[in-house]
């Protein structure tokens, strides 16, 4: 399965690349709110390119799970359960990046419906920024697990 092998791999370095840009929003957001900046078109298409990458995050964890596992790799829902691992990606990873998009997107709605760059900032903060955090936890619970 080099085709699998080569979408985990780009899976990992295209979501490494997300949190870096969530971080970055994160920041930003929380930046000019706090120093009352105007929020620019720099600052709506940072956003975009936000959103933009974790659509694509989703829709390559989709791809990964549902159409590019082996026959062998696929479990009943009893068998996910006993093993920690496979319950991780097959219900609380994908649910979890499934309520960030979510997220995500009803903070860009509420971004877009107001006028006032203070506004725009501190939604853009809330809502990007609880989304990193989730995003930032369910990788670390993966990780915690494995030790």
């Amino acid at each position: 399965m080099l085709l699998n092998t080569f979408v985990v791999r780009f899976h990992v370095i295209f979501s490494s690349s997300f949190l870096l840009i969530a971080l970055g929003i994160t920041i930003w957001s929380l930046y000019g709110w706090l120093k009352k900046k105007e929020y620019t078109r720099g600052s709506h298409i940072f956003g975009l390119i936000f959103l933009g990458f974790l659509y694509a995050d989703l829709l390559m964890g989709v791809v990964l799970y549902f159409f590019l596992r082996k026959p062998d790799e696929i479990l009943t829902a009893a068998q996910a359960i006993k093993y920690s691992s496979l319950r991780f990606w097959a219900v609380q990873h994908f649910s979890f990046m499934v309520f960030v998009v979510v997220l995500s997107q009803i903070g860009k709605i509420f971004i877009s419906r107001t006028s006032e760059s203070d506004r725009k900032f501190k939604y853009a903060f809330f809502y990007y920024g609880a989304a990193t955090l989730i995003t930032i936890i369910s990788v670390a619970i993966f990780l915690l697990r494995k030790q």
